[in-house]
């Protein structure tokens, strides 16, 4: 007899005698089944797959597991476990939590693309039979990158002495490159996807910079009036939204030998 398949049985028996006419009485007998934990907690999904924010709240729900136990009574009353691992080299439980009997996860503190960017977790649901019958299911965190990081200027290195840091030849033709504003965003898909503007120059028109690779390059041909100082301010932005920044100076010596740029 299985109780999942038939929960009880209406029986009628009949008691007839050889006479002519035959005489009969029945009776009903009612059979219940009685609930034996034979059934282990089936998980909804063969996985779970969840999807977070970085800088995150605390206590932040990320999502809801569920098993279901075929059995009755306390031998269905689902309860859910982490299964103890490490993460980063910190407990688990010190990220994660489950609310034993509701199934929801919830992140323990705030995560940070650039340090972890997926994990995986091993949940039991278990049963209250006795002894008790359980099974596992992974669930697969990903953590979604945000636009936390302003872009880092790696050349020309900023330093607080006001230097000459490049030269241009007075004979120097049209798109002569002057130098290379190179730039790194950590975080990741457009949020780091970088763009180059000129904000400020002392000769907005002598200079221009490449929007894509943040290459200075000279717009039209140098000549005797232009002066020998030349300051440009370009400002390399990331494609977050909203876009972070940073700023960066680059002083240029138009001349044609050392002792006219000191």
């Amino acid at each position: 007899l299985d109780r999942e398949q038939t929960t009880e049985y209406n029986i009628t028996i009949t008691a007839v005698d050889g006479g002519n006419p035959p005489l009969s009485s029945k009776e009903i007998l009612n059979l219940k089944i009685s609930d034996v934990n034979d059934h282990a907690p089936q998980f909804e999904q063969e996985a779970y797959n969840a999807f977070i924010a970085e800088n995150n709240p605390p206590s932040t729900t990320i999502l809801t597991v569920k098993a279901i136990d075929m059995d009755w009574g306390p031998n269905a009353k689902v309860s859910y476990f982490l299964i103890d691992g490490d993460l980063n080299g910190a407990p688990l439980a010190s990220y994660i939590s489950i609310n034993s009997e509701s199934g929801v996860i919830y992140a323990e503190k705030a995560f940070d693309y650039e340090q972890l960017k997926s994990f995986k977790m091993q949940v039991k649901a278990q049963d209250g039979g006795s002894p008790p019958l359980s099974n596992t299911v992974t669930v697969n965190i990903v953590i979604q990158d945000q636009n936390d990081n302003a872009p880092q200027v790696l050349y020309p290195v900023q330093t607080g002495a006001s230097v000459v840091a490049e030269i241009v030849p007075r004979a120097a033709d049209v798109g002569y490159l002057v130098t290379k504003v190179v730039a790194v965003d950590v975080d990741s898909g457009q949020n780091a996807w970088l763009s180059y503007k000129l904000q400020k120059a002392t000769d907005r028109a002598l200079f221009e910079v490449g929007l894509q690779n943040g290459e200075i390059r000279t717009v039209r041909q140098v000549t005797d009036k232009d002066a020998v100082k030349q300051k440009l301010t370009v400002v390399v932005e990331d494609n977050g939204q909203p876009s972070r920044s940073a700023v960066v100076s680059i002083n240029v010596a138009v001349a044609d030998s050392f002792p006219e740029v000191l």
